[in-house]
């Protein structure tokens, strides 16, 4: 009887600790049949491997549609229901595609909320945007998931990639610089009308040291100097001061504004899964 017990036990646990390995699904669902097996096997491999060095899962899903719903919630909640995530914040991150209104939608959770800002995920979206827009589906995933290690990696280093100032935010999803290390800015391309600022400054710059380099000249070629007090024309006993008065003639108040404290704030904007769970993203058409 102790014998039957303690195999029942065993297998309970054992069942157990399979629940977990077996909940979650593939990383590469491709329900709207964009790729063939061999792409699939490719970007399952990579995403494996990525989620594996960074302990953050790498999810990929098609769509033909998201059944009614909106792409962020779609996302948040395939991700959930299908048991993604690692460790006890079920760390990771979604890319859906949506082919019947063209939209994509990124969901994180867990770290992957501090590894893939708001302004991280446009700038990892930007380098997919153009194959996506061509229908090249393969080459925009194997970009994605060749790109995304930078952002984790950068999260691991302690400087997760973002391009916003954090001063005094503390709007949804807010994430004060303390409580994430340190943050990476990333200035835009200069434009055309950078150039033009560039330049002009340049210019500005050289006439004011050109004008300073003029006026010390001249002021060496004059020996007179102006006195700063009328004592130096008198001669010493021919005036003597008799009396002393204070008049009050004008006044000037200068006015400085106050400023104001910026309260938008980069990090990334969270919001609940259907499940209640804690999820960042954004989304977007191609």
């Amino acid at each position: 009887m102790k014998k039957i017990t303690s195999l029942f036990l065993c297998l309970i646990l054992v069942a157990a600790l399979a629940v977990p390995v077996l909940a979650a699904g593939p990383k590469i669902v491709d329900r709207a049949d964009l790729l063939t097996q061999d792409q699939k096997a490719s970007l399952e491999a990579k995403a494996q491997a990525i989620a594996d060095q960074y302990g953050m899962d790498v999810v990929i899903v098609t769509a033909y549609d998201t059944e009614g719903t909106d792409v962020t919630t779609y996302a948040d909640d395939y991700y959930d229901e299908n048991g993604y995530g690692i460790g006890p914040d079920y760390s990771g991150v979604l890319f859906l595609l949506s082919m019947e209104d063209r939209r994509w939608a990124i969901s994180t959770c867990g770290d992957a909320i501090y590894a893939l800002t708001d302004y991280g995920i446009e700038e990892l979206f930007g380098y997919i945007r153009s194959d996506l827009g061509s229908n090249r589906f393969y080459e925009a995933f194997d970009t994605y998931l060749d790109r995304l290690p930078e952002f984790f990696q950068a999260y691991k280093d302690g400087s997760p990639i973002d391009g916003r100032p954090n001063q005094g935010g503390d709007g949804p999803g807010y994430i004060d610089p303390a409580d994430r290390d340190n943050v990476v800015y990333y200035d835009p391309e200069p434009g055309a009308m950078d150039y033009i600022r560039i330049v002009a400054v340049a210019l500005l710059i050289g006439a004011a040291v050109g004008g300073i380099a003029i006026l010390i000249m001249r002021g060496q070629m004059n020996t007179a100097r102006a006195q700063r007090t009328a004592g130096s024309y008198l001669v010493s006993g021919s005036y003597q001061l008799r009396r002393v008065q204070d008049i009050f003639l004008y006044s000037r108040v200068t006015k400085t504004p106050r400023p104001k404290s910026n309260s938008g704030g980069g990090g990334s904007s969270t919001h609940s899964s259907s499940m209640g769970r804690s999820h960042g993203g954004r989304s977007g058409g191609f």
